[in-house]
């Protein structure tokens, strides 16, 4: 590969001798999870000295795993004067393995052609002197599933995932900011509503006599919610074959009649209400059900 300087961001595509190739039909139905025994595939393959980093596509039904060493496509880039940041995507010659019937010409003394469904890199030395080179028109060829210098940097989100959660926290941030603004303007609205109260009201600006009428308001409140709660645990006893005769509440305590149709309907209401802290009293097909508040 020749020196380059770039102005644009490009994409590339790895000759084999940057990357080691595996075909497995696996029983797995998505990426990550073939991605999750990628490196055991490679065990026997790779130097255990040396870092690696995997991608997996479907492909024809199987599964194709790539492990590569970002660190020295890297190196080799820079080594070409290609920055890392002009770099946009990273694909495998290996998904070319249906336009590499033919040999392409690398260099005077390499080729790269599809052996078995496998793009190779061959030695030109070992090619027919009639060997005729095709040439590649990338232009009507579509890659997918490529890799990124960022995701495979041991990165957790690609460049792309970047620009858009940082697009999202952007957004967030500013409903954020707008909503603490109308937060901010209300609790003003809202101070300005009580110095006015306590203007009018004196007595109140004691910290005592509010703690007292808040004590008081609190009490109120739970006997309140009390009654609203008993209310709901009885309307859970009525149905069609049990119907609410009347209901009685006081202060202290919460009383209903309720009529079923039948002794196994009444016995069902009972033991209902039981559950609920009900004291109940059968008066024929009559249940009377009481809790103290």
């Amino acid at each position: 590969m020749e020196q380059m300087s770039l102005e644009n961001s490009v994409e590339i595509i790895l000759t084999p001798q940057f990357y080691t190739f595996i075909r497995e039909n696996l029983d797995v139905k998505f990426s990550y999870q073939a991605k999750q025994i990628a490196a055991s595939l490679f065990d026997d393959y790779l130097d255990p000295n040396m870092e690696h980093q995997y991608h997996v596509n479907k492909c024809d039904g199987e599964w194709c795993f790539f492990a590569y060493n970002i660190e020295e496509i890297d190196q080799f880039l820079a080594s070409k004067g290609i920055e890392k940041h002009r770099v946009s995507k990273i694909y495998f010659a290996q998904q070319l393995v249906d336009e590499l019937e033919k040999p392409i010409q690398l260099s005077e003394k390499n080729s790269l052609q599809s052996i078995d469904g496998t793009v190779t890199m061959i030695p030109n030395r070992l090619l027919n002197s009639d060997t005729e080179f095709q040439e590649l028109n990338f232009s009507n060829i579509k890659l997918n599933s490529g890799i990124t210098m960022g995701a495979s940097l041991n990165s957790f989100i690609s460049l792309k995932e970047t620009i858009i959660l940082s697009s999202l926290f952007f957004i967030l941030g500013a409903i954020f900011i707008s909503e603490g603004s109308r937060i901010k303007s209300s609790i003003e609205k809202e101070d300005a509503v009580l110095t006015e109260l306590f203007n009018e009201n004196t007595s109140y600006t004691n910290s005592a006599v509010r703690q007292s009428v808040l004590e008081k308001y609190k009490k109120i409140d739970k006997e309140e919610h009390a009654k609203r709660q008993s209310i709901k645990e009885i309307s859970k006893l009525l149905s069609s074959k049990s119907q609410l005769l009347n209901l009685n509440i006081d202060k202290n305590k919460i009383t209903a009649t309720i009529k079923t149709t039948n002794s196994s309907i009444l016995k069902q209401v009972s033991s209902h209400a039981k559950t609920k802290k009900f004291k109940s009293i059968n008066d024929g097909l009559n249940v009377k059900v009481e809790k103290q508040l």
